[in-house]
């Protein structure tokens, strides 16, 4: 099983989830924002640092404007002793490499501590033999390889700056010494982003996964940020794809709704404690508070957060953030 939510719970979350779900529903109904409780979730971001330079993302473009830097471990300590009684889910990723910030097992393993669930996305390359068995000594509870290719051509087309044999020596490397530790965490899923160049192997993937004994594989649709970008990355296949290109406007195939539950169950952390809407904000334009000396509670209902939840709420499309957002879309397409 991938999550065992029973694990993780406790009375006072199991109360916050209440409330969150409650708060949310009636915001909807009042189009104002009424918020109890605190997220649920929080993406935490390690570093803005990444090691590949992939053209559809801010980090590997170069396109972020905010400053690139490693989350320290007292930052971290100081968000988890905040939040552990009420949130359960930790996501330690939001842009960039997240093993590239050298205090991350010593994050996983406080996160454990404290009975937070965990969990990491990554590229792989980094994942060397040292460093597998210090992330093994304290694991996340979920660990995600983005690898979308299966030989150096296809993967190349998008992961740019890596190679597909390191990127897959890292994965079975992880794999090989979870087995024999005889250890069931961290579950390990391979994420496959579909596009024009990978499609072609959708099969061999399911086929690779299981050879591999990865315990789930996700095919994903591609995020694009432009017309150009649509052309030349989304799939053939329609049913691969989230957006339509008509008369070269990118649309997405789900409306837009003037409401957002990710602004209720989940918050974005980026390392320098700035506090953003959702994981579209990638850029922290929308810097809704810093943890600079203010708990994560006070910014959660501050007068910034709370002006933006009531924009979502009357005029969602508004927003720059939200026109290219997939909230209540399904965005995973396949998993197995």
């Amino acid at each position: 099983m991938e999550i065992n939510l029973i694990k993780y719970f406790s009375f006072k979350r199991f109360a916050n989830v209440i409330q969150i779900i409650t708060s949310f529903q009636i915001s909807k109904i009042l189009r104002r924002p009424v918020v109890w409780g605190t997220p649920l979730s929080y993406s935490i971001e390690p570093t803005n640092f990444c090691n590949l330079k992939c053209p559809e993302c801010p980090s590997g473009t170069g396109a972020l404007t905010r400053p690139l830097g490693l989350m320290n471990f007292n930052t971290f300590k100081s968000i988890i002793d905040e939040i552990k009684e009420t949130g359960f889910y930790v996501q330690l990723y939001f842009q960039g490499e997240p093993f590239i910030n050298k205090e991350l097992p010593q994050m996983l393993e406080y996160a454990r501590k404290n009975r937070v669930y965990t969990s990491i996305s990554t590229n792989g390359i980094l994942l060397k033999e040292s460093l597998i068995k210090i992330i093994l000594d304290n694991p996340p509870d979920k660990l995600i390889f983005s690898i979308d290719g299966l030989d150096e051509d296809t993967y190349q087309n998008y992961r740019y700056g890596g190679t597909f044999k390191e990127a897959e020596e890292g994965l079975k490397k992880f794999l090989s010494e979870r087995k024999i530790r005889k250890m069931k965490i961290p579950f390990v899923e391979f994420q496959f982003i579909v596009m024009k160049q990978n499609e072609h192997q959708i099969n061999d993937v399911i086929k690779y996964g299981k050879s591999l004994g990865i315990d789930k594989v996700t095919l994903k649709t591609m995020q694009v940020t432009s017309v150009e970008s649509a052309k030349h990355f989304l799939p053939e296949n329609p049913e691969y794809s989230r957006y339509i290109v008509d008369n070269n406007n990118l649309i997405l195939k789900s409306k837009l709704k003037n409401h957002c539950f990710a602004l209720w169950r989940t918050a974005v952390i980026t390392w320098d404690g700035k506090v953003v809407p959702c994981c579209f904000d990638k850029d922290a334009k929308h810097n809704l508070g810093e943890l600079n000396g203010t708990g994560f509670k006070e910014i959660w209902k501050n007068e910034k957060y709370q002006g933006f939840r009531k924009q979502v709420l009357k005029n969602r499309k508004s927003i720059d953030i939200c026109r290219n957002c997939t909230e209540g879309i399904k965005t995973n397409i396949l998993e197995i």
